[in-house]
């Protein structure tokens, strides 16, 4: 039997670009605001939530329920640091009560999806129907225009960070925030918008992933550590290395699953403590961020 090895790239591509964009925005979190954010699965939740809410409940078009989601987790990520983590973090012996407000937040945000959604498995009306098929791959239009998405949301986050005025801002910040507040930058203001395109982004892979999969309430509780894993393969400080190793992941678990079965997440781990033995701060990352 041939081994389609093109189409496990592509299966593992499409899973890894979804890890590269809620990596991305944890990465984009951490680095600059310093917050553990541990709710992050809940808001990949709200978003999946809130797609088939815009979809089935509100009758939108899917482009417009998900810029809803995106809105909705937006919001969420700046309201939660200007009324949580703003008086938090900045306090002497901040690590346990910002662990405890971000355990508290991913519980009470936990509770909501399930009160508001129920517990009821939802489907996503597919917005695109159809398969495009190639020699040794076949892979449905849905899953093409996902990776589109997630690859222009990429590009854009990357110019945004690297180009923009405030994306100037945040990375002075990430790096001295006294020294940046003395050069005129509103840290706190950097803070929440940090905050909120980090929440966003994980709304926007909730969005788009719900009319592949099937939504409910719990679907994100999982994302946490698999997003960490995916940090420690490419570097917790660097968005290059939350793309390598979101991609990186991705693969892994697609040709894992092939050749390997219920076997592959321990070859992922084994994976991980090879690059960390070898490279402790990841592939793209330093050791001084350990």
């Amino acid at each position: 039997m041939a081994i389609p090895f093109a189409q496990l790239i592509v299966d593992g591509l499409g899973m890894g670009l979804i890890y590269v964009i809620l990596a991305a925005g944890l990465v984009l979190m951490m680095s600059v605001s310093g917050i553990m954010y541990i709710a992050y699965g809940e808001l990949y939740t709200i978003g999946a939530i809130s797609v088939w809410a815009g979809v089935e409940l509100l009758k939108l078009p899917f482009f417009v329920a998900l810029g809803l989601a995106v809105l909705i987790t937006t919001v969420i990520g700046m309201a939660s640091y200007r009324f949580i983590f703003q008086y938090i973090q900045h306090i002497e012996n901040k690590f346990l009560a910002m662990v405890t407000a971000a355990v508290g937040l991913m519980m009470i945000l936990g509770q909501a999806n399930l009160l508001i959604f129920g517990t009821t498995p939802q489907k996503v009306p597919s917005a695109f129907s159809g398969m495009i098929k190639a020699p040794g791959i076949s892979i449905s239009v849905e899953k093409v225009v996902l990776m589109v998405l997630a690859v222009v949301v990429t590009i854009v986050l990357f110019f945004v960070y690297e180009k923009t005025k405030i994306g100037r801002a945040m990375r002075a910040v990430a790096f001295n925030s006294d020294v940046a507040s003395l050069q005129g930058v509103k840290t706190n203001a950097i803070y929440m918008a940090t905050m909120g395109i980090g929440a966003g982004l994980a709304g926007f892979a909730g969005a788009v992933m719900a009319p592949v999969y099937v939504v409910y309430p719990e679907m994100g509780s999982n994302i946490f550590l698999s997003i960490l894993l995916v940090l420690m393969l490419g570097g917790m400080n660097s968005i290059a290395g939350a793309v390598l190793g979101g991609i990186v992941l991705g693969l892994t678990l697609s040709f894992g699953l092939f050749f390997a079965g219920g076997l592959a997440q321990i070859l992922l781990f084994i994976l991980i403590g090879v690059i960390i033995f070898f490279r402790p701060g990841g592939l793209l990352g330093s050791k001084a961020e350990l």
